[in-house]
């Protein structure tokens, strides 16, 4: 007898489990996802000082080394979140608002959009740029460039006062070394592309040794130029060292992204990042 009430006991157990595994399956949250950069990524820089997380406290399920990693991963993963630059924004992901203010370049150039960094060209400090990275370095920072800088980036308020880019008098030739943020990999090929067919003959002898994976290798690699001059970098946020000169060439924002089936959040604070981004928040429905 005590037998047969054993193996009933055990047979409602087993049933029960199955229930509840089913229905956790079936009505259950998964814990977020929380992706973000490598170290050295400008784009992380900016997240996590805006979010208030460091190296030591950050909780990340998932770190991706460039910007098409992670906007691939948020929009294969339902309960993902992460952070790509507003440039590189598509219909494959949801932008959130942060503190209510939407990622537009308007609301960049205003400032109401709170995470925001400069594009930047770096060249090192007392060294005299080759003449075809100097007229590169030209072009990019002339008013010639608007329209491609806006297709790409976001002009900056006194963009219009720049002057317009004139191509050499005489061919140029030589190489130009650039290196840098994958935050503006698309934008830099669009300008390389832009300025040999702008310069046409003039610039045809000028070629381009390109490699965008972080704004460390760019700061990196001007750090490193054995005063040839031919080498340009790229950050997508500031850092300040003597060894370099950091110009503005535009200015971009930090998009924070989540799946696109994601319809339990749309705004977020630091607050709510630094949260999510410490483990104090495990899902999004716990998120006041």
């Amino acid at each position: 007898m005590k037998k047969k009430f054993m193996a009933v006991v055990a047979a409602v157990l087993a049933a029960m489990a199955t229930f509840a595994f089913a229905g956790c399956a079936k009505n259950g949250e998964k814990n977020i996802l929380v992706v973000t950069r490598e170290d050295g990524s400008g784009t992380r820089e900016a997240f996590d000082k805006y979010a208030g997380v460091t190296a030591d406290n950050i909780r990340a399920g998932e770190i991706q080394k460039d910007t098409n990693g992670m906007k691939m991963k948020v929009s294969s993963v339902e309960s993902a979140i992460g952070y790509i630059s507003l440039t590189s924004v598509d219909s494959s992901v949801k932008a959130l608002t942060v503190d209510g203010v939407e990622p537009t370049a308007d609301n960049v150039r205003s400032g109401a959009y709170r995470i925001s960094r400069p594009f930047l060209m770096l060249t090192k400090t007392g060294v005299e740029l080759s003449p075809a990275a100097q007229d590169f370095y030209n072009y990019c920072m002339s008013s010639t460039v608007k329209a491609t800088i806006e297709a790409d980036g976001i002009t900056t308020t006194d963009f219009d006062n720049r002057t317009a880019y004139t191509a050499p008098e005489t061919p140029l030739s030589g190489e130009v070394i650039l290196r840098g943020s994958s935050s503006m990999k698309k934008l830099m090929e669009t300008l390389v592309e832009d300025y040999k067919a702008f310069g046409g003959a003039k610039v045809a002898g000028v070629n381009f040794n390109k490699s965008f994976l972080a704004s460390a290798e760019g700061r990196s690699a001007v750090k490193a130029d054995t005063n040839n001059g031919n080498v340009i970098g790229v950050a997508s946020s500031s850092k300040a060292d003597a060894a370099y000169e950091e110009h503005t060439l535009c200015l971009d924002a930090v998009a924070i992204i989540v799946n696109v089936k994601n319809d339990k959040i749309s705004n977020v604070t630091a607050q709510t990042l630094n949260d999510i981004y410490t483990g104090k928040v495990k899902k999004f429905s716990d998120i006041k």
